[in-house]
């Protein structure tokens, strides 16, 4: 589960924070300035400052935040003067917005603040849709708002072009001051400040941001957003006559609660995305006469309140979702909970923190739930408290008692001492600073609990002392930074203010670090960043107990050795004999309902499921039988031994739990698999767990994949793995190969043919052993090495006993070649015979009955047989195929299920192996197996660690234009149904929308979603001529139709070997060993687009160190390396761009360069093989970059891939010789015939069709490719094909397009290789 943080302010103003992977409190750095109150979301905390000014500290985000400014240069052209700057009078300004709307000269654009800084100078962008555009980045219309072109036409009157500069915010991890209202901050300060909203459907990731002054007015901070931390401007909410606001409170879904002096509350209806301020405010009485309200916290679904008397109480009846309306938003009436808090906060889930009024300890309301909002207790927290010697805290020993006092006095809640760092810095010059509490921890191996992930990490050391004290430096709160750019006050609150954009230094105090433990007294407690997980809640709760000697006292060891001499005495004397009992033979049975395997109409009938399993003791299983019976158990409908069995994959519909059982012979003849359906998730769950634990011991898979395993995912999210390693161990001979026996035992008649693939194809160094009977009667049969298909053959072998000759050809573009007919033909009809065939480097090599019979050259490149096939009427008793790479047949490949919820999981040669969640959350493998799916059958906890994971459904409302009621829901007959999906093919209503099963739970109501891609209305609308059109946010006269698309979030609760990875969300990566050193790179793209680069990945820390940013000026969308240090990228507008200047001394390289995609094609995933480039565009077509080297890395030109049949393409991944991909059917395909020579390969060969959405094959063959990763172009297997490359090379090089761009990575290559 993502970490997360619940922050703390002690008595003296000092911040800490607890995060849920970490067991103590950690302390911020003390810059000289206490606080009193604070206000959470994830990354950003404001508080109110002993001051009582605000501020704002964004913190655990591994990617900058980084903005790009656009400016569009306009020009139109005039018949003498060609394109001019002089514009028309309507038409839209010279340097203007996208929509020609707003003036946007160069010169006026600045930063909002002296938080951030410029990256660079303006520069022009020279792509546009994926495609290159010139030097100067023109794009040319017919009029300004029609649609542009990268090419002038005759037609062209305007042309325009795009300006582009980035600005970073540079005050990360650090406390900055936000303006004050007045030139005089004392004139009215601050006594609160709330942030939320974060759940709010926005399309910019918009925050909500109220503050009280000390007259008791509200003020809202605009412009606050993930983007903008700090915001631009307060404006003033109007409040009702006679109140003044003491306090407020934002949930996250922006229900706004204030507390008035009188003791009511107030609450703020209309809060909204398009009206963020809200519109009215609502009053609510005091829970009691004569008790006035003094503090409230607000969640989703509650609210909670604390009393002028210290008591707690809960509003029953808030819905904050539906905070539109007024009864929901208010709550029905107040309920008084036990206990003294003097102050509450309530979690983004409803969790109930708290502040004790004696012992001011903070307390947690257990048992708070969707169903029982109030709890049940309280709970005091038994977390140990880091200070550091600045505090008073630290000057004395524990002189109160409590019973938290235990937690801090023993070992397991001591604190470990941890270097010092130091990162006290005003926010200008706090660039490149990384506070204390965001150390990652660096484990050698991945601990299964705290320090699994890169915690907020406060200060907690003592070493360094010796370094001279540095003086720190504080942000004035006076020159702030929302005063740079000039007023920040409004005019109507101050109308004399004036500004000079000054910073000055203030509080130049040096803070001397150490650390002690101390009791600690609590005044404030904020739990809005807080993502608690119920199910498993963090180490804070354990009461330890001090140690008193007591387990080594004498009389307890006594009774210990007794018991053992006792045992050994009534075990002694019964070595020699027999066990009773040497095998054990185990039921399980349930009644469900079942569809049988290869049923084209899906009917699921009642039947009586049974798994039977045999074995010699509880950890091995010799065999298992699943057989399915009538409920009378009196007919047989399907027995299955597990031996048959290749994948068990839960294939569940909302409502309806199934298990997909798949055979090697469903997988053979591409037919729908067993399906189970049972009554219940709890059923379902029961018979997973049994079917994945007997099935992995059946094929000694248990535990975790080794590091050369093919990854994937299913549709449902979850991993699967295919490890060779046994498959491995049985096929090896002595002399280095690999060797299988194919399954050919028949006679074939005139005529008749028999087929089998070659799976690895046959390469140099391959043989194929044939050996059978020939009838009396036969008169001739043929061997043949299928390329393909049978209109190529690379050798035709074909004894003709009625010739007495053996006639060997080839077949290329159905054109047979010259024959060869040399030989004695030693083969007779009515014997045995034996025929060897080995594959060399310039010919094939046959020996018949163990002798040399002749040798056949090579017509076609060997790399591209597929398949052999023998037509003749024989008798065919044994295939033999040897290989130098394991013989994997598709259908033979035996997947188990790995644990956790992903929906993309990336390997790579060394066996790091990282994965995405639905909410990208990177994730690292812990090499562990199991999780939720085993149940109780776990049998080592090693490397599971809690997962969380959430999910948007969507549903489409449609509605078309009636020229009398205007848009309406009632539509044509031929129209699509006014509740759908995105394609309108499926009805679907927010009704009909359910979870999948128990574990999901939904976390949110239905809204309006304000984020659907092309943008759209204030009331979430886009417009189209019709349905199956293009969809905009605006709506013309020839709009006939609109929709818009609903959106409700939900959660899920599991478990894995996965350890959460930093606090970045990411949603592509990619993984490379590095060659030559101990490193492993991994590339990932962020959430924003951008491009990061994780430092310190090894096989000993596979989660790394922290990302480094690489900057691009287009937003990413995918990333892959590979060999010879490539790293391509894809964008948002599907072009491609590749990474120049990457060597082991630089791994992140030097500037990004751009590659021409297909033509037409929008490129959405890309993949580096080792001998070419694999991209797949938007429609499901894949390409292949051609003549890819590390002379030219971004090749020549693209290679169109035919798709399979009429499935599009959905996923590709490629290194080394092995390319895979996953079809629109949910089936996996192999590339056959991928070499130096065919980087494109042949064909494809189909696997199992087991709804798979992602795979990785990026360390399946790697162990055997050559370590020594330097190209040679010229380097191939056999003479003739080196000529032939070093002719085409030749050709290349003639070409004066390319001499330039040789001549440059020439040089570069030769400079990589001295180095």
């Amino acid at each position: 589960m993502p970490s997360s943080m619940l922050f703390a302010v002690n008595n003296e103003g000092r911040v800490f924070g607890l995060s849920t992977n970490g067991t103590k409190w950690r302390e911020f750095p003390y810059l000289g300035l206490d606080f009193k109150h604070l206000s959470a979301v994830p990354n950003f905390l404001w508080a109110v400052g002993g001051d009582r000014q605000i501020y704002v500290h964004v913190h655990g985000l591994d990617i900058p935040i980084r903005v790009k400014e656009e400016s569009y240069e306009n020009q139109r052209w005039y018949p003498l003067e060609g394109f001019s700057n002089r514009l028309l009078p309507t038409d839209r300004f010279q340097f203007s917005s996208e929509d020609g709307l707003t003036d946007r000269k160069l010169e006026k654009i600045r930063v909002p603040s002296m938080a951030w800084q410029w990256e660079g100078d303006w520069h022009i962008e020279t792509v546009m849709n994926g495609e290159p555009l010139d030097h100067d980045g023109w794009t040319y219309a017919v009029d300004f708002p029609a649609t542009y072109y990268s090419t002038q036409q005759w037609t062209s009157c305007v042309r325009r072009r795009k300006w582009v500069r980035s600005r970073k915010y540079c005050a990360m991890n650090s406390w900055c001051a936000v303006a004050p209202l007045h030139k005089d901050p004392t004139q009215e300060p601050f006594i609160d400040v709330s942030v939320g909203g974060q759940n709010m459907n926005d399309n910019q990731g918009a925050l909500q941001v109220w503050a009280v002054t000390a007259h008791g007015r509200v003020m809202w901070r605009k412009g606050v957003s993930s983007t903008s931390p700090e915001g631009s401007r307060w404006n003033a909410v109007p409040m009702p006559p006679g109140c003044e606001v003491k306090n407020i409170s934002c949930g996250a879904t922006g229900l706004v609660w204030a507390v008035l002096w009188s003791g009511k509350a107030l609450v703020r209806t209309g809060v909204s995305v398009t009206s963020p301020m809200g519109e009215n405010w609502l009053e609510v009485e005091s829970p009691d006469d004569g008790v006035k309200l003094s503090q409230v916290s607000v969640g989703i679904n509650s609210v909670w309140a604390v009393t002028a008397d210290r008591r707690v109480w809960f509003r029953k009846g808030v819905k904050g979702e539906s905070a539109a309306s007024d009864e929901l938003a208010k709550g029905s009436g107040w309920v008084e909970m036990v206990g003294d808090m003097s102050l509450v906060s309530v979690a983004p889930n409803d969790q109930v923190f708290a502040v004790g009024v004696d012992d001011r300890s903070l307390y947690f309301r257990v048992g708070v739930s969707p169903a029982e909002l109030t709890g049940k207790r309280w709970k005091c927290l038994q977390a140990a408290v880091q200070l550091s010697r600045t505090s008073s805290t630290s000057s004395y020993v524990n002189v109160r008692q409590h019973h938290s006092t235990a937690s801090l006095n023993n070992s397991c809640g001591s604190v470990e001492s941890i270097d010092w760092l130091e990162t006290s810095r005003s926010a200008p010059t706090s660039l490149k600073i990384q506070p204390v509490w965001q150390k990652p921890v660096q484990p050698s191996s991945l601990p299964a609990s705290e320090g699994s992930v890169e915690e907020p990490f406060l200060l907690d050391s003592e070493a360094k002392e010796e370094k001279p004290p540095r003086k720190l430096t504080a942000w004035s709160p006076i020159r702030s930074v929302g005063s740079l750019l000039g007023l920040e006050a409004k005019t109507d609150t101050d109308p004399n203010a004036e500004w000079d954009g000054v910073v000055y230094p203030e509080r130049e105090t040096i803070c001397e670090p150490g650390w002690c433990q101390a009791d600690t007294l609590w005044s404030c407690v904020e739990a809005g960043a807080l993502s608690l997980n119920v199910q498993h809640l963090p180490n804070w709760f354990v009461e330890y107990t001090s140690y008193d000697g007591r387990e080594n006292a004498p009389w307890r060891s006594k009774i210990v050795n007794d018991l053992k001499k006792c045992n050994n005495k009534t075990t002694q004397g019964f070595e020699k004999y027999e066990i009773a009992v040497e095998m054990t033979s185990c039921v399980k049975s349930v009644e469900c309902r079942c569809c049988l395997a290869g049923l084209k109409l899906v009917v699921f009938e009642d039947c009586f499921l049974q798994l039977e399993w045999v074995g010699s003791n509880s950890l091995s299983i010799d065999t298992a039988t699943l057989s399915l019976l009538t409920l009378d158990k009196t007919i047989t409908l399907c027995q299955l031994s597990m031996r048959e069995i290749v994948c068990i994959n839960s294939c569940s519909e909302p409502g309806c739990p199934r298990i997909a059982v798949h055979t090697m012979d469903t997988c053979s003849k591409s037919i729908l698999p067993l399906r189970l359906q049972f009554s219940c998730d709890v059923d379902h769950d029961d018979w997973m767990a049994y079917l994945s634990s007997i099935h992995a011991k059946m094929f000694s898979l248990e535990g975790p994949p080794s590091s050369c395993s093919i990854w994937s995912t299913n549709q449902l999210g979850d991993v699967y793995a295919f490890d060779h390693t046994t498959l491995k161990k049985q096929q090896a001979t002595s002399d280095s190969l690999y060797r299988t026996e194919l399954n050919c035992k028949q006679l074939l008649a005139n005529g008749k043919s028999w087929e089998h693939p070659l799976n690895n194809g046959f390469p140099p160094d391959s043989t194929l052993t044939i050996s059978g009977f020939i009838p009396d009667d036969a008169e001739r049969f043929s061997i043949n090495l299928d390329c393909d298909s049978e209109s190529t053959v690379a050798l035709h072998f074909n004894p003709r006993f009625k010739e007495e000759c053996v006639v060997r050809n080839s077949l290329e573009n159905e054109t047979w070649g010259n024959e060869e007919r040399e030989g004695k033909l030693t083969l007779i009809p009515g014997g045995d015979f034996e025929i060897l065939f080995i594959c060399l480097d310039d010919g094939y090599k046959i020996l018949m009955n163990g002798l040399l019979f002749t040798y056949f050259e090579h017509r076609i490149l060997p790399q591209k047989v597929t398949a052999v096939r023998i037509v003749g009427y024989i008798e065919l008793h044994k295939v033999i195929y040897e290989s130098k790479e394991v013989i994997v047949p598709l259908n033979e490949m035996v997947w188990k299920q790995i644990g956790g919820h992903l929906v993309v999981v990336e390997t790579c040669s060394s066996g790091v192996t990282w994965g995405i969640s639905a909410d990208n959350t990177p994730y690292c493998y812990t090499e562990g197996w199991g999780g939720a799916f085993l149940g109780g059958l776990q049998q080592s906890g090693f490397g599971i660690h809690p997962m969380t994971d959430s999910y948007c459904c969507y549903v489409y409302e449609n509605q078309r234009w009636n020229p009398l009621s205007g848009f309406t829901s009632r539509g044509l007959p031929t129209d699509r149904p006014m509740w759908s999906d995105s394609t309108g093919h499926h009805k679907r209503s927010k009704e009909t929308t359910k979870l999948l099963s128990k574990h999901w739970q939904w976390v949110s109501d239905w809204a309006v979603d304000f984020k659907t891609p092309g943008g759209v209305d204030v009331e979430g609308w886009q417009y189209a001529v019709d349905f199956s059109t293009s969809y905009h946010a605006r709506k013309y006269l020839t709009d006939y139709v609109r929709r818009r698309r609903w959106v409700r979030k939900c959660k899920l609760t599991t478990s894995g070997p996965w350890a959460e990875v930093g606090n970045s969300k990411v949603i592509d990566i990619s993984l490379q060993e590095s060659a030559g050193v101990d490193a492993v790179y991994v590339w990932a793209v962020g959430y924003n687009g951008d491009a990061l680069f994780r430092k310190g990945v090894t096989i000993k820390n596979p989660m790394g160190d922290n990302w480094d940013h690489v900057p691009c000026d287009q937003s990413l969308v995918s990333i892959s390396c590979g060999f010879f240090n490539q790293v391509w990228a894809v964008t948002r507008n599907g072009s491609l761009y590749w990474r120049i200047g990457i060597t082991v001394s630089n791994p992140k390289g030097d500037m990004w360069e751009i590659v021409e995609p297909p033509k037409g094609s929008q490129m959405k995933k890309v993949s580096v093989a080792r001998w070419a480039v694999w991209a797949l565009d938007s429609d499901g077509h894949l390409f292949v970059r051609r003549e890819v080297t590390p002379l030219f890395p971004e090749g020549t030109h693209w290679q169109p891939v035919p798709n399979i049949g009429s499935d599009s393409y959905e996923d590709i991944s490629a290194s080394g010789d092995e390319v895979w991909t996953i079809i629109s059917d949910g089936m996996i395909c192999r590339r056959t015939g991928v070499s130096c020579e065919n980087p494109a390969g042949t064909s494809w060969s189909k696997g199992l069709k087991a709804n798979w959405q992602y795979i990785s094959v990026r360390s399946y063959t790697s162990k055997t490719l050559p370590r020594n990763r330097d190209f040679n172009p010229f380097q191939c297997r056999n003479a003739k094909n080196t000529s032939l490359v070093k002719q085409d090379f030749g050709k290349l090089l003639c070409d004066t397009v390319y001499i330039p761009r040789f001549l440059f990575y020439f040089l570069h290559y030769m400079k990589f290789k001295k180095k």
